[in-house]
């Protein structure tokens, strides 16, 4: 399968959904945390392809957002910074005459067009594939070393490792990456937890495989989208990451969407001194983040309130039925929402009913999750932000089905109720 994105044509799509949610949007500028608001551009963010940092649709995200926050009133500024950008083109395995899609570990090493081929095995080896098995939730966080079971399997130098990455629905899963590693020794492909079995006894038997892993790196610039909307008195920042490894329409684009929402209500009915940042690295440790916060953003002393919005935060929940991947009525249990000491009252407030988040956890007391822990280790107060876990996180099913407006809506309003309270 073809996997390769010509930059031009997917930022001429980008426009063109950009331009096709126009219309609804401005239907909705009454009111820019309605439902139907935002999960319009949930499905603009979606429709704008793979969002890998660097890509032609992380390129697109960013004229899109540049051209969003303009129209409501904010100087835009870009900040970028320099990428490897690893353009895939094919990454699967061949098994007995059936081909297994899988997608690259970053930072990918490539394998001749033909492939390599060799026994699979569960012990390694030159000129073995390697099989490996690693469990939920390995190399999926911020700033999580590469699981020991890959470092282990690379360690004895099979032509190339194949991952099984478990989950609870069955799919692939890709795993995050320190910024900028160096690419790894052999290829090495993340496959589908639901062939684990087939796999195993594959390589039980000594099966041969041929790894596929076709693709090229280029030096690229990724940006950061900063709006500003300068009035007198401290910074209010509402930050989102905009960047990851697939389509990441919960993941990445429900809190997109909230995210431009409370811009824009923010641009017509407030007067805080706005700073509004969407960052790009995210997939790798949360780098165009960092770049943010070390470059472009007001310090601590500057900022009366920090409103981080994180993964996932206004997903439905998927489970397993006959075999089916079926969407739930309402979201995952695990849902956070923490906030500094003093504002746990208004938080509660806010957000009660909201399955996870009713229960604000105090970032004055607790260990914060995600970029959460970095915002507060730089001595951000009073900090308010969210993330959630999804089963379809990093999976190719994070699709724009997997949310919609009567699941976002709630999210943006308590996290409205929040700032309006502050």
């Amino acid at each position: 399968m073809d996997l390769a994105i010509d930059r031009r044509h997917a930022l001429a799509v980008g426009l063109g959904a950009w331009a096709g949610t126009a219309v609804s949007a401005r239907a909705a500028a009454a009111d820019p945390l309605a439902g139907a608001a935002l999960y319009a551009d949930v499905k603009t963010y979606a429709g704008l392809g793979e969002h890998r940092t660097g890509t032609a649709g992380d390129d697109a995200t960013t004229v899109w957002l540049e051209r969003a926050l303009k129209a409501a009133g904010y100087a835009v500024e870009r900040q970028g910074f320099d990428y490897p950008v690893f353009d895939l083109v094919r990454s699967d395995v061949t098994l007995a005459g059936r081909t297994l899609d899988g997608f690259p570990y970053w930072t990918p090493a490539t394998t001749p067009s033909g492939g390599v081929s060799g026994p699979l095995s569960l012990t390694g080896g030159p000129g073995t594939i390697m099989l490996v098995d690693l469990p939920i939730g390995s190399g999926g966080g911020l700033d999580a070393p590469p699981p020991k079971l890959i470092s282990q399997a690379v360690a004895t130098k099979p032509a190339a490792v194949v991952a099984i990455t478990e989950s609870a629905l069955g799919v692939m899963a890709a795993l995050n990456r320190n910024p900028k590693a160096p690419p790894w020794p052999v290829p090495i492909l993340l496959v589908a937890g639901g062939e684990a079995a087939a796999l195993k006894a594959a390589a039980t038997a000594g099966e041969i495989a041929t790894v596929r892993l076709v693709g090229t790196t280029t030096l690229r610039r990724a940006e950061n989208v900063i709006g500003r909307r300068a009035r007198p008195g401290k910074h209010l920042v509402v930050s989102t990451p905009k960047s990851g490894w697939l389509h990441c329409a919960g993941e990445r684009g429900s809190g997109i969407a909230i995210w431009l929402g409370l811009a824009r209500w923010l641009a017509a009915s407030s007067e805080h001194n706005v700073t509004v940042v969407a960052a790009s690295g995210h997939e790798f440790d949360g780098y165009g983040g960092d770049q943010f916060t070390e470059h472009r953003a007001p310090g601590p002393a500057d900022t009366r309130l920090w409103v981080a919005i994180g993964a996932n935060v206004a997903a439905y929940d998927f489970a397993l039925k006959d075999g089916q991947i079926v969407r739930q009525a309402g979201p995952p249990a695990m849902r956070t929402l923490g906030c500094s000491g003093p504002l746990l009252g208004v938080a509660a407030k806010a957000f009660a009913g909201q399955r996870g988040y009713e229960k604000p956890i105090d970032l004055d007391a607790q260990t914060a999750p995600g970029e959460l822990g970095h915002f507060r280790a730089l001595g951000y107060r009073p900090l308010v932000g969210l993330v959630a876990s999804h089963p379809l996180h990093h999976t190719r099913l994070d699709l724009a089905d997997v949310t919609g407006p009567a699941m976002l809506e709630p999210v943006a309003r308590g996290l409205q109720a929040i700032i309006a309270a502050s």
